[in-house]
């Protein structure tokens, strides 16, 4: 089982982190959203290996998808998901093999998981040097690959990002890593309910062209590539990010209330 922590009650909302972080780096997000739109239930799980769940029996990334499969049916009802970066994969697969489960999907920096993804270099356009010359060197690390810098964001780095890197199972990872591409099968339907893909046009980690090619599996997709703004998108674009978020839970509470 995965551990988890939650907020509210309403329709589940199940929300999964990227690779080498925990649950609170999705909360710091994702909360401040959810204070305007509180009438859903937040559930957000740490991955197999990262935060309190453990790695064990993990052998690839089947494995991660079918326990994180298996806490989605353990909720007891559909339920939304939204995946950031390795999240994005995990909720991706869940949608493609598991559809009756998923009410909608929302995908936050999906993609370049392979060597031949596009992906632009790096580049800072919102440079903060002043607040770069105060951090740590495992907060600069970080800090140095934003495309908008702020103390905000630095100080959120801090206090999400770094513990749940010294938490990560460094071994679990190395088996990932090796068996990195879930199965989906052969063709998978496409996933009919709301759907929200959101790339950032500076992200150096994934690019956003990976990102456009998923909009064929959600035909009911709104797809959104941010200027100005990377991996971090949801740091540094909170309003433009907010509104998008909001817009797909009206749309997935509209789906709900039909028949």
């Amino acid at each position: 089982m995965l551990h988890s922590v939650e907020f509210g009650g309403g329709p589940p909302i199940l929300i999964l982190h990227g690779g080498g972080l925990d649950h609170q780096h999705m909360v710091d997000a994702l909360e401040p959203v959810f204070q305007d739109a509180p009438d859903w239930r937040r559930i957000y799980a740490d991955l197999p290996g990262h935060g309190r769940s453990t790695g064990d029996g993990i052998d690839g990334q089947d494995d991660v998808l079918a326990r994180v499969a298996a806490f989605g049916e353990s909720i007891g009802e559909p339920y939304a998901v939204i995946g950031e970066s390795r999240g994005s994969l995990i909720a991706h697969g869940l949608a493609m093999t598991h559809p009756q489960a998923i009410s909608g999907i929302c995908l936050i920096v999906p993609g370049g998981n392979d060597a031949t993804s596009p992906k632009p270099g790096h580049v800072t356009l919102a440079p903060d040097p002043a607040t770069a010359e105060t951090l740590s060197p495992e907060v600069r690390a970080r800090f140095d690959r934003l495309v908008v810098q702020s103390p905000d964001i630095a100080r959120r780095i801090a206090a999400t990002k770094v513990p749940a890197a010294r938490m990560a199972d460094t071994e679990t990872a190395r088996r990932v890593a090796a068996h990195f591409h879930p199965d989906l099968g052969e063709n998978p339907e496409p996933f009919t309910g709301p759907a929200l893909i959101v790339a950032g046009r500076q992200d150096a980690v994934a690019g956003w062209q990976d990102a456009a090619a998923l909009q064929d599996a959600y035909p009911r997709s709104t797809f959104s590539v941010l200027d100005t703004a990377g991996h971090s998108l949801t740091w540094e674009r909170p309003a433009l990010f907010a509104a998008l978020l909001r817009d797909w839970l009206d749309r997935l509470s509209l789906a709900l209330a039909q028949p």
